[in-house]
């Protein structure tokens, strides 16, 4: 019996520092810059706006979200064939697959207020 219930206290040992161990939920879904943000949708899909865009488009651009890094949140418009990279230091695009990154914009990741 002392073997059994040693075991059985082991066992949630072992799953307790799984649990503890694993890493926090990814909470970056807003990203702001001078003049605009890209921010996700409920749906997963994300936009951005700005004064420019929505004046040339009278909507916001949208992208699907295409990777997730411990970097960056990768994103991509598949109707322009433009790829946005968020990071912490900064933003990056990239205007088709041979392309090479360039920086778009210096921002940050925020939490959003409400009226956000």
């Amino acid at each position: 019996m002392r073997i059994v219930a040693c075991v059985a206290v082991l066992a949630v040992g072992v799953v307790a520092g799984r649990c503890s161990a694993e890493e926090p939920a990814d909470t970056r879904t807003y990203w702001v810059y001078e003049g605009g943000w890209f921010a996700k949708a409920k749906d997963g899909s994300w936009y951005e706006l700005n004064e420019l865009t929505y004046r040339k488009l009278g909507k916001p651009s949208k992208f699907k979200e295409a990777k997730r890094t411990k970097e960056y949140v990768e994103l991509y418009d598949a109707e322009r064939k433009v790829a946005v990279r968020l990071a912490e230091e900064g933003a990056e695009v990239r205007v088709s697959d041979s392309a090479d990154w360039e920086k778009l914009a210096t921002g940050r990741w925020k939490t959003p207020t409400p009226a956000e």
